[in-house]
């Protein structure tokens, strides 16, 4: 009886054991199923409230349900898009504080009714393309513009025209923008009361790319901007400067046109700035410059053409600037290097039709000639190896003196200048100053 008990006894332990084995089983895989359900369910929802796939586009017309931009802009959620159709659209100030994407159709003209900004942008990731943009507000205080945008990152124009805006663009404090193929012709009447067409404050990592700027203080204005790529934009006719840089180092600046402005383009009180492949044009005037280079250093300008301006390169307190294989073509000067300028490098350009190729105001230099091409040399090849076998004086007895005293212009080309030029040729001793091109070449660099 007692072994009959045992072995019930242990028949039972082994059914309750078998049966708290299950019951965990159960237990853990309803815990399972339950945290599964609760996780999915939380990912799905994430998924759908962050789907592009929940964007709407909002369209905008005289015969549709929203009739203004200023409406849709209201009713939009990020992600959205509008359509704008043709139509002129009186909005006044119009800010946005949403992910949205505005895109009009050809024709469409929005009207900011001289009040502030046409567009204020507020918030990351917006994009304005295909719009016609007008009437941003005149004030004495604040720099009202056709598009401004502060404090954002990965803003997008794109194809917009603006006119009489006081200023086009401006991006404060922006990262990772783009600005490519804009139109913006200002209303500027004077220094004062005129804007630029782009100006960039404290930004970095913006491209400017293919834009058109004409009218404005300053076609392209930065300060304290670094990093921007600046590519294949056109600024005439503005005028102060055709592109203007204060306190703004790491950047480029290439393939661009600066023509017809009062000057050109100023860099200043920056570093590492690399210029490849521009057009300084016809900046023409008493004092105008093709490019002023002020206080900045290790940077480089390489083949960019200089043709028509009064001083093609204003060089004032420039170290290890190295200028190479440019074209300095029918200018007053090509090159004026005042005293404070050093250790800088002008090597493989040409030096065609200019009244004075180099002027200076000192009588030494560190700065090294290598190796360019200068129409008025008069040296000669011997050995045949394309370069002159004597050195060329890059400064004359006139051009420095012109260079001390301007007012001396007065006598350019009188019986008393031709006469000292003849007495130079004769007795080069009589030039006050000796910066030489060691091995100029024979033929212009092609």
């Amino acid at each position: 009886m007692k072994t009959q008990f045992l072995s019930k006894s242990n028949s039972l332990d082994q059914s309750n054991h078998l049966n708290h084995k299950q019951n965990q089983i159960y237990h853990c895989l309803c815990f399972d199923w339950k945290n599964s359900f609760f996780i999915f369910t939380f990912l799905f929802f994430s998924i759908i409230t962050t789907s592009p796939i929940l964007s709407k586009t909002i369209s905008v017309c005289s015969h549709c349900t929203v009739k203004s931009v200023k409406a849709a802009i209201n009713l939009s959620q990020n992600g959205d898009t509008i359509q704008v159709k043709v139509g002129i659209y009186k909005e006044g100030f119009l800010p946005i504080t949403k992910s949205i994407s505005i895109i009009g159709e050809a024709g469409v003209v929005i009207d900011g009714l001289k009040e502030k900004h046409v567009f204020g942008i507020y918030s990351n990731g917006v994009r304005l393309q295909n719009l016609k943009i007008i009437g941003s507000g005149i004030s004495d205080l604040t720099e009202f513009a056709g598009v401004y945008a502060e404090k954002v990152t990965n803003c997008h124009f794109e194809n917009l025209e603006l006119e009489d805006n006081v200023y086009g663009f401006y991006l404060a404090e922006t990262t990772n923008c783009i600005l490519k193929n804009n139109v913006s012709i200002g209303n500027a009447k004077n220094e004062v009361l005129g804007g630029n067409g782009i100006h960039l404050w404290s930004a970095s990592h913006n491209k400017i790319i293919g834009n058109k700027l004409k009218k404005h203080r300053d076609g392209i204005y930065l300060e304290f901007s670094e990093n921007l790529e600046i590519e294949g934009n056109v600024s005439k006719e503005n005028i102060r400067y055709g592109m203007h840089f204060m306190f703004s180092s790491h950047n480029q600046f290439n393939r661009n046109v600066f023509k017809n402005n009062s000057a050109g383009v100023a860099v200043m009180y920056s570093k590492d700035i690399f210029m490849e492949a521009n057009e300084f044009l016809d900046n023409w005037g008493e004092s105008s410059n093709g490019i002023l280079l002020k206080d900045i250093t290790d940077s480089t300008l390489s083949k960019n053409r200089f043709e028509g301006n009064t001083i093609a390169v204003f060089a004032d307190g420039i170290t290890n600037i190295k200028f190479q294989k440019n074209d300095f073509i029918n200018n007053g000067w090509g090159i004026k290097i005042l005293g404070n300028t050093d250790y800088n490098k002008i090597i493989d350009n040409n030096f065609i039709k200019n009244v004075f190729d180099i002027s200076t105001n000192t009588k030494s230099t560190t700065n090294e000639f290598v190796n360019n091409y200068w129409d008025h040399y008069e040296g000669y090849d011997l050995d045949k190896d394309h370069f002159g076998d004597i050195p060329h004086k890059t400064i004359h007895f006139f051009g420095y003196w012109i260079a001390v005293y301007p007012f001396l212009m007065v006598l350019y080309e009188s019986p008393v200048v031709l006469f000292l030029q003849g007495i130079e040729k004769a007795f080069p001793i009589v030039t006050p100053i000796e910066f030489e091109d060691q091995h100029p070449r024979m033929k212009e660099r092609i």
